[in-house]
């Protein structure tokens, strides 16, 4: 869905900014021993999630790896299938409760 997609390039963003390195979650749900070895020693762990399902979260946590800062975009007003979808506005939301999340 878009939400998705939007937090997908919030990540991005945040890698490109130094916020953090990108992890592939299917990865961490398969138990692939080098991408969980990298996720445990992450020293915070971010989980963007595009709706309130929250399954980034979920997968972290069923791995053993505690979710340090979360942020769904639909808690943020952000619609799975909006009628104007605005990309870069909305993936720009999602990265700054991110950054502000980081700062608390």
């Amino acid at each position: 869905a878009y939400s998705g997609q939007a937090s997908n390039q919030a990540g991005v963003q945040l890698h490109r900014e130094k916020f953090g390195n990108l992890f592939c979650i299917a990865a961490i749900a398969a138990d692939r021993p080098e991408k969980m070895e990298r996720a445990r020693n992450a020293g915070t762990r971010i989980a963007i999630d595009g709706c309130e399902d929250h399954c980034c979260k979920i997968v972290l946590e069923k791995a053993g790896l505690p979710v340090d800062v979360h942020v769904a975009a639909t808690d943020l007003g952000i619609e799975k299938k909006p009628e104007t979808p605005r990309i870069a506005e909305d993936s720009a939301r999602i990265a700054d409760e991110v950054k502000r999340s980081l700062t608390v």
